[in-house]
């Protein structure tokens, strides 16, 4: 599994995942469904922790690009894209509008990081919650094709 906030894309290699592939295969699932809800729950969860991040009192210029552009920027409502056996979802700001908040996550040598939105977007701590999540989605449907 290959998950990549700071670059701005979730991903989920189901390569990683043959221990559960296998599981579910055999349990006759259709998988696609499950990746896509697993990283759509995923984007979502991170869409409401982006928006949290950019509250005024996280932000510089007492606030001033908590709101409007900024705001805008945010992807809410992430769509499941594949490429051969690669899922993925765009996550974060989406760079393509005005006020996207790159700078934000890693500062400038003016201005300091949004703390949360670094920990967030740089921080291994939050990547691996959003892993866990995702994993257990997989058990939880293997536990119910399981009659468990």
């Amino acid at each position: 599994m290959v998950c990549n906030v700071g670059k701005n894309i979730l991903k989920l290699n189901v390569g990683g995942f043959a221990e559960y592939i296998e599981k579910l295969d055999r349990l006759g699932a259709d998988l696609k469904p499950i990746i896509e809800d697993a990283l759509t729950q995923a984007g979502e969860t991170i869409a409401e922790d982006t928006h949290d991040a950019v509250a005024k009192s996280n932000l510089p210029a007492k606030g001033k690009y908590s709101e409007g552009d900024t705001e805008r920027a945010i992807v809410d409502s992430p769509k499941v894209t594949w490429s051969g056996s690669i899922a993925e979802i765009g996550v974060g700001f989406d760079f393509a509008k005005p006020g996207a908040g790159g700078y934000l996550i890693t500062g400038t040598p003016r201005m300091r990081p949004d703390r949360p939105l670094n920990r967030m977007y740089k921080g291994k701590k939050y990547m691996s919650d959003i892993q866990r999540d995702m994993i257990d989605i997989f058990n939880d449907e293997i536990k119910s094709r399981m009659g468990g």
